[in-house]
């Protein structure tokens, strides 16, 4: 509870004026018949009730004291601007990805890398509440799944949704998921900027005039951009795919992820490479890359108050009818 103008509070002084009032108001003695016959041993009803309507017009001016002052509660908390990190998470969505073999709890259940990643990921954004978090996915063509925000909400909404790609787009192109990334990134206002590649396979895009990742690497570089790389899942897997040209499923081998290209990656702008190979590896990554990547937080919070006064303006109100009632009725007094 808060007041928006506690000044009107000084008010509350003259709640003692109807009480001086009443003291001091002139009275005429009226004749009696107490003499004729021995009176009652107490106060009559009309004298017990006569401290009434001054202790309801002392309330009513406490009550309106209040309202004027305009008491509130807190209706709601909004964050509207921060400045911690800008981080994008450049997420491998090709077909192997999805495949399963990452132990994922001690009954040996395992899931595919890519559900491993968006887990994993959905853990690291709920630890940073005051970092602007963007995701891109890729395989052949990066898509900017959604630009570095605050509202972590509908980013985790977007992860969770996230399925590999499609057979026409299957391929894993570093260099121009890196460039989308470091483009989300350029616009985010915090100085300090982060880019997580995770990937699963060689960069193998099956596009014209892909951008080589070296040459990403250093772009960002010279952006003030630290590139981490994180290297998920081991050689010799299997994946099940579709024949080019035709819908007849056929089993491939997986290489296994370049782990020396992603390592020189990091090394060009200053930051580290990382190998996964189950799902408790890749939360310790992440850890490790929070663990990092920290910087002092400014927020900016725009916190929502719902008005309380109308139930004391009320009361102020009920109290004042009350006073009128009795006196012009029961308690009725002569001029």
């Amino acid at each position: 509870m808060r007041f928006a103008h506690p000044g009107w509070l000084v008010l509350l002084v003259f709640m003692a004026l109807p009480w001086f009032w009443e003291r001091r108001r002139g009275r005429i003695a009226w004749p009696r018949l107490s003499g004729f016959r021995k009176a009652r041993a107490g106060l009559s009803p009309r004298v017990a009730l006569r401290w009434l309507p001054p202790l309801a017009r002392s309330l009513a001016i406490g009550a309106l004291a209040v309202a004027l002052a305009r008491p509130q509660s807190v209706g709601g908390v909004v964050r509207i601007a921060a400045k911690g990190v800008a981080i994008v998470v450049a997420l491998d969505q090709s077909s192997s990805m999805n495949t399963r073999d990452f132990p994922a709890d001690r009954d040996s259940r395992r899931i595919s890398r890519l559900e491993a990643a968006k887990e994993t990921f959905a853990q690291f954004v709920e630890g940073r509440e005051s970092d602007l978090i963007g995701l891109v996915v890729f395989a052949n063509y990066p898509d900017l799944a959604c630009p570095p925000t605050l509202d972590h909400r509908f980013l985790l909404e977007t992860a969770d949704v996230i399925r590999s790609a499609r057979p026409g787009d299957d391929g894993t192109n570093i260099g121009d998921a890196l460039a989308w990334s470091l483009d989300a990134l350029r616009a985010a206002s915090p100085p300090k900027k982060v880019l997580i590649l995770i990937t699963d396979g060689n960069n193998e895009p099956a596009v014209p005039d892909p951008l080589d990742p070296e040459a990403a690497a250093e772009l960002a570089r010279d952006l003030g951009v630290t590139l981490h790389t994180i290297a998920i899942g081991r050689a010799g897997g299997v994946v099940q795919t579709t024949e080019a040209g035709t819908n007849r499923p056929i089993i491939a081998e997986l290489e296994g992820p370049d782990f020396p290209l992603l390592e020189r990656l990091a090394e060009i702008t200053g930051g580290r490479s990382f190998l996964a190979t189950s799902a408790d590896a890749l939360g310790d990554v992440f850890q490790t890359i929070d663990e990092l990547e920290k910087s002092q937080i400014q927020d900016e919070i725009y916190t929502r108050y719902d008005e309380r006064f109308l139930p004391w303006a009320a009361l102020a109100f009920g109290l004042l009818a009350f006073d009128r009632l009795l006196t012009c009725g029961p308690l009725r007094r002569l001029p």
